[in-house]
């Protein structure tokens, strides 16, 4: 079983950074191509906008899912530093933990709704706008999903640390 884990753990994360990285990639593409086309004069992009918005969503919240997922996201840890490898630092842990998880919920079920309620098309594409704003959902789900094991470990933490005097 934790094999099992472990493989879909890195499955996992090689999804989030390819999207990431794809992204990143067409966006940079996409950017290059229109400065030489408006340098140039040779062509115009009206479309260029709408997938430029969609690739940089996409990037954005696969990218924060791929960091949280391996604990590498921006976080100011001086009070966590400050307080030792005691029960207060593992309390600590468990209510910043607990306090992420709340805003990642809302985030995912707020996300869920403006997507599945969004009717709009792109102008120039006729792209559903719900498929840019399915990012939200989609890496709150993942987010939420190793926020909760980041409770287990907050939890054990906890249960098992003694308090440094």
């Amino acid at each position: 079983m934790k094999a099992l884990l472990a493989h879909t753990d890195a499955v996992t994360g090689l999804i989030l950074r390819v999207i990431s990285g794809l992204c990143l990639t067409g966006l940079f593409l996409l950017v290059l191509v229109n400065v030489a086309a408006r340098t140039f004069s040779f062509a115009g992009f009206a479309w260029f906008d709408e997938i430029v918005q969609g690739l940089f969503a996409w990037m954005v919240f696969v990218g924060a899912a791929a960091l949280w997922r391996e604990r590498q996201h921006f976080r100011v840890d001086w009070l966590e530093l400050a307080l030792g490898a005691g029960r207060s630092r593992a309390a600590l842990s468990l209510l910043l933990t607990l306090l992420s998880l709340a805003f990642l919920i809302a985030m995912t079920l707020y996300g869920y709704d403006l997507t599945a309620r969004s009717r709009a098309l792109t102008p120039i594409l006729g792209l559903p706008s719900g498929l840019f704003y399915a990012a939200i959902p989609l890496s709150g789900g993942v987010m939420t999903l190793y926020s909760l094991r980041d409770l287990w470990i907050a939890l054990l933490h906890l249960r098992s640390s003694k308090e440094l005097t």
